[in-house]
């Protein structure tokens, strides 16, 4: 595979995908997080910014795209199993990134065609997208708001409408909590979330991690050079340790396989390649944790 090249099963399978207009309040010269991912799914919702920081990534860890596609494919297979397994038929995704095949209405909605998914999101050009390209109204829509805001998404009359608080939620949290700072207090929002859900709610986490220096020092100077590149380029994207990765999920049980590599986290077989059999080379895997937590 080529560098930024994604997998087959990331690529769009016919028809044509129509780039919604950023709007005007959007600075194109500075890079998002949002169009960082859209750029290494081989969106086209990307600009140069966006491609300079990429390739500041890939420099200072050399397959950095390898990271986003097996956290993507972590969550594909997460919101599989919370459907297929675990009964969840309504879902709040926060940290929402720009339309692409196999997001997780669609992954839900394959599974259950009454599945409902509320995208949330801070940033103006992925909720413009994501309401011009996805929202329909009975399944899927999109509500303005970030995990700092958790009351305001909850209070919605969006959300009110898709989601029944007193029905099990699945809370996805993939690609959000690095950008969320230690002053910011993502712990305290996540919790706040959780006391909001009916019991056999469930949250998907994943996390950078910066791995133990005296196991693996040097994967610990690459997350090192990440999360510098991150803070001095978006403002955000710490790598934290695992326990602090693990103290996000206080209060929720860590359903088996536990807090661990994404890679590693209820891996299916490499075909047929359905959403979620994508493979990271192990060159990466020790750079972000994934898991699931019940109420």
């Amino acid at each position: 595979m080529s560098r930024f090249t994604s997998p087959d099963f990331l690529r769009q399978a016919g028809g044509k995908h129509v780039r919604a207009n950023p709007p005007p309040t959007v600075d194109l010269a500075q890079p998002s997080i949002a169009r960082l991912r859209s750029f290494h799914l081989k969106g086209k919702d990307h600009f140069e910014s966006d491609r300079e920081f990429a390739s500041r990534a890939d420099d200072a860890a050399a397959g950095f795209q390898e990271i986003v596609l097996g956290e993507r494919a972590f969550l594909q297979r997460a919101v599989r199993f919370l459907v297929e397994e675990a009964g969840v038929r309504q879902f709040l995704q926060f940290g929402s990134g720009l339309p692409a095949p196999g997001d997780p209405h669609e992954i839900a909605l394959a599974s259950d065609r009454h599945a409902r998914v509320v995208y949330a999101t801070d940033d103006p050009m992925v909720l413009t997208h994501l309401r011009a390209l996805i929202c329909d109204g009975r399944t899927v829509t999109a509500v303005r708001g970030g995990l700092t805001e958790p009351g305001q998404v909850l209070r919605d009359d969006e959300t009110r409408r898709f989601i029944d608080l007193d029905q099990p939620v699945g809370l996805l949290l993939t690609g959000v909590v690095p950008h969320v700072s230690d002053d910011e207090d993502p712990a305290g929002h996540i919790a706040t979330l959780r006391a909001a859900f009916a019991p056999g709610s469930h949250v998907v986490l994943s996390h950078y991690c910066r791995p133990d220096p005296g196991q693996y020092s040097k994967d610990a100077i690459r997350a090192t050079r990440l999360e510098r590149v991150f803070v001095e380029h978006l403002g955000s994207g710490w790598w934290r340790g695992r326990r602090a990765v693990e103290s996000f999920l206080d209060g929720w049980e860590i359903l088996p396989p536990g807090m661990l590599e994404v890679q590693r986290w209820r891996t299916l077989p490499v075909a047929p390649p359905v959403p979620g059999t994508y493979q990271m080379p192990r060159r990466n895997r020790r750079l972000i944790l994934g898991g699931v937590g019940r109420i």
